[in-house]
């Protein structure tokens, strides 16, 4: 389903984009546990209780990986945020050191299996950069700013793939395609039949498109036919343009908008406020499939 948006006759160019502009912003402010300050602080206290461990940033802000575990932070963080000074870092250090008994238990036995999580897999597009963090991820090229990652989507977190977790489970680089690959996107797929989005109306015409399930998965329905399908029908457009600034933002416009310059300046200032930054980079959508817009194509949207 989508919602309609209808805005008064525009009298101007300008006016378009402005109004367009005006429904696209949202807050750009995040917590402390979304946009990574609260990892940071947990990070410090687990560094100052463990002297040279290595700690890496999860993907996700609301994780950390240690000793080839994730410890998440969900749950801490409610309890800890009323808090301050001793009584804030001794409830930390508590949470930590009852999560580093877990990671350093012998493997449990019924760890799942691969077939045990395979209608769980779904697909993630991450910035190109997060592999100079955690090189370690299971992942492969989408574009020039983006890499396709796989996660395991269970009912109480998200957890990325590592090439490490797929050597125990014995998946090598050629049965990638059948036993990732595939059940990944379809799963995605499946739970998007009824993703809804936004739709914005100027004077009877469909101008743009904006997520709005707010589920994580925002970016990544990028890669789904069916559902950019469903966008181009919306918009009552053979081709469009579509960005994913953030993780819970994807846009569209036609591909011959007349205010296709400011949209593509929005994606620009969401990426920048966050948080989830994922990229600026404008792709071009039609009947034949998705590609990045060529160089003439990015200087008709001003880029």
């Amino acid at each position: 389903m989508n919602t309609s948006i209808e805005f008064p006759r525009p009298t101007r160019r300008l006016l378009l984009a402005a109004a367009a502009s005006a429904i696209l912003i949202r807050p750009a402010c995040a917590d402390a546990l979304s946009d990574g300050r609260f990892r940071a602080e947990v990070a410090a206290v687990l560094r100052a209780m463990l002297p040279g461990a290595e700690i890496l940033p999860d993907p996700d802000p609301k994780q950390i990986l240690f000793g080839g575990s994730t410890i998440a932070l969900t749950n801490l963080y409610p309890r800890v945020a009323p808090l301050a000074g001793d009584a804030r870092r001794r409830l930390i250090e508590t949470h930590l050191a009852t999560a580093l008994k877990a990671v350093n238990a012998p493997p449990s036995t019924g760890e799942p299996s691969l077939a045990a999580v395979r209608t769980q897999l779904r697909v993630q597009l991450l910035p190109r950069e997060i592999l100079r963090q955690v090189p370690d991820l299971a992942t492969r090229t989408f574009s020039e700013t983006l890499v396709v990652a796989y996660v395991i989507d269970g009912t109480d977190r998200m957890r990325y793939l590592t090439r490490s977790m797929l050597d125990r489970w014995g998946v090598g680089a050629g049965a990638i395609p059948i036993a990732i690959e595939a059940p990944a996107p379809a799963n995605l797929a499946e739970a998007s039949r009824d993703a809804a989005f936004a739709l914005a109306v100027a004077d009877g015409t469909p101008i743009f498109v904006m997520t709005s399930e707010d589920d994580n998965d925002d970016a990544a329905r990028l890669m789904l036919p069916s559902y950019l399908d469903r966008v181009r029908g919306a918009l009552k457009a053979e081709a469009v343009t579509v960005a994913i600034p953030t993780r819970d933002l994807l846009m569209a416009w036609p591909a011959d908008s007349k205010a296709r310059a400011g949209f593509a300046a929005e994606v620009r200032d969401r990426l920048r406020k966050g948080p989830y930054g994922r990229s600026d980079e404008l792709f071009h959508a039609d009947a034949a499939g998705l590609r990045p817009l060529t160089a003439a194509e990015r200087a008709d949207h001003g880029r």
